[in-house]
């Protein structure tokens, strides 16, 4: 009887090769545990604090009796008012349409000079001068859109009130440039996760990166751009929603101002406004994704 090939894999070498107690990993579990647990202690982080001032909590939520509109739990029913903080959060909802729409048109083409393989694509040259010219532009899009999402919409949004003075122009600007960093990221993602085959069936038939790009790349990337593109849109709606602190519009100017008033009834009434509306733009959001992705 010949002897027959082994087919099967060994088990025990199966099992040592898929094992997670292996030593670098258990390494990797050690130095993590050590991270967050001096960060826990570094930050004073503690349940008991919270457990120990919750009647602290709740007393602010119940405001003084004394003190009319003090607590959070009567919201105001004032139709004057309720009508301005509607049209202030129609302002912040327009605030962020546009700032979404300069965004887009700002991180898309920048996602694709922060994308390797787009590079390659794009300049397909080995010289000396084209392999510079892709790290130049890669390192200066990296940057740029690094620049952009690090520093908060408030920061962004007292920079440009200094530039633009108060209202919705500073909002829009700042929710505009931070967008389009962290959108910038978000794509460049997906573009470095598309499959390589059909722009290479179209490279080899001489096809240029215009058309490479319409016909093989975004039908492969719109998914993932509208899914990034909506979520931006919801965090832009509850971003702006606060840029009205520092004079930029929208409905967070009366917000911070009812908090400094102490007249937290009226304040109830914002946050209801506020969670009403980013609810709604959720669930519209889903429906897109659910029909086009």
């Amino acid at each position: 009887m010949s002897n027959q090939p082994k087919l099967l894999p060994d088990v025990k070498e199966l099992q040592k090769s898929s094992s997670p107690f292996k030593p670098l990993n258990l390494l990797i579990a050690v130095v993590v545990l050590y991270i967050i647990a001096q960060s826990w202690i570094d930050t004073q982080m503690s349940f008991s604090a919270l457990i120990h001032g919750w009647g602290n909590m709740i007393s602010y939520l119940s405001g003084n009796k004394d003190i009319p509109n003090s607590s959070y739990f009567s919201p105001s029913y004032d139709l004057g008012e309720i009508k301005t903080y509607l049209l202030a959060m129609l302002e912040t909802l327009e605030m962020a349409v546009i700032a979404l729409v300069l965004s887009v048109i700002i991180a898309v083409p920048l996602s694709w000079f922060a994308s390797r393989n787009i590079l390659e694509i794009m300049f397909p040259q080995q010289s000396f001068v084209f392999i510079a010219l892709k790290k130049i532009l890669y390192f200066c899009a990296t940057l740029f859109a690094n620049v952009c999402r690090s520093i908060n919409e408030i920061v962004w949004a007292l920079i440009f009130v200094s530039a633009v003075g108060l209202g919705p122009m500073a909002g829009i600007l700042a929710l505009a440039v931070h967008t389009a960093g962290t959108l910038a990221k978000l794509l460049s993602e997906g573009n470095e996760s598309i499959d390589s085959g059909p722009i290479k069936a179209l490279e080899s038939m001489g096809v240029g990166f215009f058309k490479v790009l319409i016909y093989a790349i975004l039908p492969q990337t719109m998914p993932h751009y509208v899914s990034m593109i909506l979520y931006r849109f919801e965090s832009d709606v509850r971003s702006a929603s606060i840029l009205g602190f520092v004079g930029a519009g929208g409905i967070g100017f009366y917000l911070f101002d009812k908090i400094r008033a102490f007249e937290n009834g009226s304040v109830c009434t914002i946050l209801i406004i506020i969670v009403a509306v980013v609810f709604i733009v959720d669930k519209i959001s889903a429906i897109i994704r659910k029909r086009y992705i």
